[in-house]
């Protein structure tokens, strides 16, 4: 009888395994959604933009503006050696092309030799007063220490 009673009992049902997600299907609806949700953002912005009459690009300059400020000198320091006559960068360019100046580089002969002026001689500072014989006496005197 027990025999019986199996074969009039219910097969035992499969379980459907799962589906395993990512798979490239799985993902089309979200990116398209995404895309839509994107899309309909910017299309609001633009029409928000037209109405005002402005574009997203004025409205940042336009909060980025910055005033511009020309530095201006301390008047509270005053310039070492007042005596001691000052001349531009172009003035000496000049007065060099002529070969009515020569241009003095009185720092260290290492940062001299790391880079110097075009044209420049070397008199460091501290040698100046021994080699001062040498500089020539019928030209302009320029120098220099940075």
């Amino acid at each position: 009888m027990s025999n019986k009673k199996r074969s009039n009992s219910r097969p035992a049902s499969r379980k459907a395994k799962p589906q395993q997600p990512g798979g490239a299907g799985s993902l089309v609806l979200p990116i398209l959604v995404g895309l839509l949700v994107v899309a309909f953002i910017a299309f609001a912005i633009v029409m928000s933009e037209k109405r005002q009459g402005t574009t997203t690009t004025g409205a940042i300059q336009n909060t980025l503006s910055v005033p511009v400020v020309t530095a201006q000198p301390n008047p509270t320091v005053s310039i070492p050696f007042p005596g001691i006559e000052r001349i531009s960068v172009k003035q000496t360019k000049e007065q060099m092309d002529k070969g009515t100046a020569v241009l003095i580089d009185v720092r260290s002969q290492a940062a001299y030799d790391q880079s110097h002026a075009a044209g420049a001689l070397s008199f460091p500072e501290e040698t100046i007063l021994e080699q001062y014989t040498q500089l020539p006496k019928d030209k302009l005197l320029v120098l220099y220490c940075t």
